[in-house]
């Protein structure tokens, strides 16, 4: 992991700060209080949230007077760019908590909640998830990339158990710990299975000795089965050769039955047939009758002469023309008549009806009057001829009418004795066709009769009854053999699942067997593990963690040795770890002296070097750790001389590590640093600037 950037907003004494880390060694140079661990926390925080445990509680870091803070960092890991997004919030209650978290990969940004943006950045480092998703200090990360000074003295100055058990977590042998704490639950698992295993081993005692008793029981019950079946075989095959007889009578019976049912057709088919020549005999009779009847009413039917050639049609529309001339010369008639009255009238009064005046035209009125009377003269006669001329063409239509009927009844006859001519003929036809089937059926009838050797149909239904009494005492006989063989059939399957049952037991018996032979193989590996685990188990983990003790504090003692003798050339003093416990010894001119008697410089030698020597050898533990290439010391050259200044160059190329921080209120680093910010505090807020660069917020 390699910082890249970090935005830090209501931090502790940060009120707003912008920061861009370079790929080198880098000093945070500032007074005690500056605000230069402030930053290291927000980047703890970015990572992974609070942690009481390691001073990162929500209301240690969140600015005071402030209610809302946030840290954005960003990372190169793996050749990807990480970006993450933290922040804290006060409530009215003034209770600070975490608020949603971001992570962007490669611009691709995704949510978070708080616990769950942790785990991510735990599964990206290659942290234990399980360890410290829901831990309160991230140990891996404080003992090989960022430990305060403070820290580091608390753990030399710690109780040795403490310590030990505090450096046992965070080597990974802790969990040799809890596998000999859970040998007891595993060892008294084992012995529950070995009870529950000798439990159903005695389940089978006996076992053997049942199975011959068994085999002997299916062997008679074998020979049982096979008495009944030959038994049931013979019933049988008495029973197919009744049934063969009784299929052959069968036969014999339905054959006699259909002739019997052929025989009766023809007889009613040969009666109908002689019914039916006797109707058609009487109809061929009436069909001649009716002819000479009909030719006779024709004879008697005379046809009048016609003194028109028109017809009835023609005649109707002459009536109809005549008197529509007839009405409207009456019409005219009428006419003239009122006017008669009119002129009478005036020449009787001799004076206008209408206005009163006297008449003095007398000679011309009687003028008028002589026409009119012509004109009706001349319309009584026309009328006249007309109705002359009606009352002949209506005796015409008359005796058109009497023609037309006349001939008419004629056709009808005729027809008649057409049809009574083909009804003649089909009679004859059928009369025919009726004589040849009653000839055909009697030979049929007379064939079937001399078939059987019998004279009539009432043998042969005789015949019939005596086929069928033997077919029912051969059916009689048959269902009875049927019924006790059916009896034997029921013993039989009762016998087969005797047997059945039997050859499962045995069965049973052989795969009990089997299954005890394989819960004794399983009893003595459960024994085999038991005594193992309990005996021997223990003693291969205690060998385990103390080789990895062992190794682990031989090279922590080498580097350790190494690198305080070149932070400290005084040959008055020699150190070392004490493999059991990790604590560091001390010897002061032949004596052992404690921590706590050390001058400054000493203590921060020490320090320095268990610091150092601790996160080299966790790192070359933990290879897949992906924070190996990031380094933050806290004041590490606190009480040093300038000499042991420059010689911490040689234990930082030893280390090889890709950026580093250093933590200092000292400018006496400068000889192999890098790059340098320094840090101070205006108005209780910390800012932040980089050597020959503008001020950074």
């Amino acid at each position: 992991m390699i910082l890249e950037s970090i935005k830090i907003v209501n931090i502790r004494s940060i009120k707003n700060l912008e920061l861009t880390f370079p790929q080198t060694t880098m000093l945070f140079y500032g007074d005690i209080g500056s605000g230069k661990s402030s930053v290291l926390k927000a980047v703890e925080f970015a990572l992974f949230g609070t942690l009481k445990s390691a001073d990162l509680s929500g209301d240690s870091i969140l600015r005071r007077g402030e209610n809302k803070a946030s840290v954005e960092l960003t990372f190169l890991l793996d050749e990807d760019r990480y970006v993450i997004k933290r922040g804290l919030s006060k409530n009215k209650k003034g209770n600070v908590s975490q608020t949603k978290g971001y992570l962007v990969v490669n611009d691709n940004e995704t949510s978070y909640a708080a616990t769950d943006l942790r785990r991510k950045i735990l599964e990206v480092f290659n942290y234990s998830v399980t360890r410290y998703e829901r831990a309160q200090s991230i140990d891996l990360f404080r003992y090989t990339v960022y430990t305060p000074q403070e820290s580091v003295k608390e753990i030399l100055e710690a109780d040795p158990n403490k310590r030990f058990e505090i450096l046992k977590d965070v080597f990974g042998i802790e969990k040799y710990e809890v596998a000999i704490r859970n040998i007891k639950v595993v060892s008294d698992q084992l012995r529950h299975d070995i009870t529950k295993i000798t439990g159903k081993l005695n389940q089978f005692e006996g076992i053997e000795d049942k199975i011959p008793e068994k085999e002997n029981e299916i062997r008679a019950q074998e020979s049982k089965i096979s008495s009944m079946e030959k038994e049931s075989e013979l019933k049988q095959n008495e029973i197919n050769l009744i049934q063969k007889d009784l299929d052959e009578i069968k036969a014999k019976k339905e054959d006699v039955s259909k002739k019997i049912i052929e025989l009766e057709s023809r007889e009613r088919t040969f009666k109908e047939h002689t019914e039916l020549l006797e109707q058609l005999n009487k109809d061929l009779e009436t069909a001649k009758n009716n002819i000479k009847l009909n030719e006779e009413e024709v004879k008697k039917i005379v046809l009048i002469e016609l003194s028109t050639k028109l017809t009835e049609e023609q005649v109707r529309e002459h009536i109809s023309d005549v008197r529509k001339q007839t009405s409207e010369t009456e019409k005219k008639k009428a006419v003239i008549e009122q006017k008669i009255k009119d002129i009478n009238k005036l020449l009787d009064e001799g004076k206008c009806s209408l206005c009163g005046q006297e008449i003095h035209e007398e000679k011309r009125f009687k003028g008028e009057l002589k026409d009119a009377l012509d004109k009706v003269d001349s319309f009584s006669k026309e009328i006249k001829i007309f109705t002359e001329k009606i009352e002949k063409l209506g005796d015409d239509l008359k005796n058109l009418q009497e023609y037309s009927a006349n001939k008419g009844k004629i056709e009808l006859y005729e027809k008649l004795v057409e049809a009574s001519k083909r009804q003649e003929e089909d009679s004859q036809k059928k009369l025919d066709e009726i004589m040849k089937k009653i000839n055909k059926l009697q030979k049929e009838i007379e064939d079937i009769l001399k078939a059987f050797k019998i004279a009539d149909i009432t043998e042969l239904k005789k015949l019939e009854s005596d086929i069928k009494e033997n077919l029912d005492s051969s059916e009689e006989k048959i269902e009875k053999l049927k019924s006790q063989n059916k009896a034997i059939e029921i013993a039989l399957s009762a016998e087969r699942k005797t047997q059945e049952y039997l050859n499962k037991e045995v069965n049973e018996l052989k795969a009990g067997l089997e299954e005890k032979a394989k819960l004794k193989e399983k009893l003595e590996l459960y024994s085999e593990i038991k005594n193992w685990v309990i005996e021997q188990f223990p003693t291969l983990l205690r060998d385990i963690e103390r080789e990895i003790l062992i190794s682990s504090a031989r090279d922590f003692n080498t580097f350790f040795k190494e690198w305080f003798n070149i932070l400290v050339e005084s040959g008055n003093i020699e150190v070392e770890i004490r493999p059991d416990d990790f604590q560091p010894i001390i010897n002061v001119d032949g004596y052992d002296s404690p921590f706590r008697d050390l001058s400054g410089g000493e203590k921060s030698a020490i320090s320095l070097a268990y610091r150092l020597g601790l996160t080299k050898i966790i790192n070359e533990r933990y290879q897949d750790v992906k924070t190996k290439d990031l380094l933050i010391l806290d004041e590490p050259t606190d009480g040093f001389s300038q000499q042991q200044v420059n010689r911490m160059q040689e234990i930082f190329d030893t280390l090889n590590t890709a950026q580093m921080i250093i933590i200092s209120h000292e400018r006496s680093l400068d000889s192999f640093i890098t790059d340098i910010f320094t840090f101070k505090k205006t108005n209780h807020q910390t800012k932040a600037v980089k050597e020959n660069e503008e001020r950074m917020k």
